[in-house]
């Protein structure tokens, strides 16, 4: 099996481990920022449609939707997430769709958002692909955001470049997940990821826990490049 199959595979077993840490609040960059710094960017561009890829249970839809009123669209890859954001949200839209088939078919998306979030949610190669594959769903003033690892409290040992990493789930004891692999980028290759996808960056937050504290998360927001506009 392939890194990004394993990925996949990951996020189909890992499924109840993932909402349950979600909801009963075990992971603590959570509570201590990373949450409310995604929603406050997400609501700052005062949305009327969003879209959360990679929703996983669908918090996220959830939060934004309560904030703003906004029509909301949630997606992942795996069905046991899909199934788990439905119960939680009767009323919500969302639907199973993996990033390959979004890469290959777009038009499974009918509709165009004034946010679409990536909530730690890129974690492959084909980041630039999946971007340039969501862009043509932006409105005018459409705005992408990613929020991720923060590349530099990351890595350890002075091995910064982009690479395969697996995450083992050691710190939560008692439940049986599924090894994650998961690709690492430097900052500079998140700046070339945008580019890439024909994109512009118009901020570039770390959200901390504290001020002068270490960064919580890298948070990244942007638009489409414009006609003629120089890359």
């Amino acid at each position: 099996m392939d890194q990004r199959s394993a990925l996949a595979s990951s996020w189909d077993k890992n499924a109840g481990n993932w909402t349950k840490a979600v909801r009963e609040g075990l992971i603590p960059s959570r509570a201590a920022g990373t949450d409310a710094a995604v929603v406050e960017a997400i609501c700052r561009q005062k949305p009327g449609s969003f879209l959360d890829v990679g929703c996983g249970e669908g918090w996220l839809v959830r939060r934004v939707v309560q904030a703003t009123g906004c029509e909301a669209l949630g997606i992942d890859g795996s069905a046991q997430l899909i199934e788990d954001a439905r119960k939680a949200d009767p009323d919500g839209h969302y639907k199973v769709i993996a990033y390959g088939e979004l890469i290959s078919g777009p038009a499974q998306i009918d509709q165009s958002f004034d946010v679409i979030a990536f909530n730690y949610a890129l974690f492959d190669e084909d980041a630039p692909e999946l971007l340039r594959a969501v862009k043509p769903h932006l409105t005018d003033r459409g705005r992408v955001i990613i929020q991720t690892l923060h590349p530099w409290s990351v890595s350890k040992g002075g091995h910064y470049r982009d690479a395969w990493h697996k995450e083992d789930f050691s710190a939560f004891e008692n439940q049986d997940w599924m090894a994650m692999p998961w690709y690492f980028r430097t900052l500079g290759s998140w700046h070339d990821v945008i580019r890439k996808a024909g994109l512009v960056l118009t901020e570039l937050a770390e959200p901390a826990a504290e001020d002068g504290g270490s960064p919580l998360s890298l948070l990244l927001i942007c638009r489409p490049l414009k006609p003629l506009e120089d890359t």
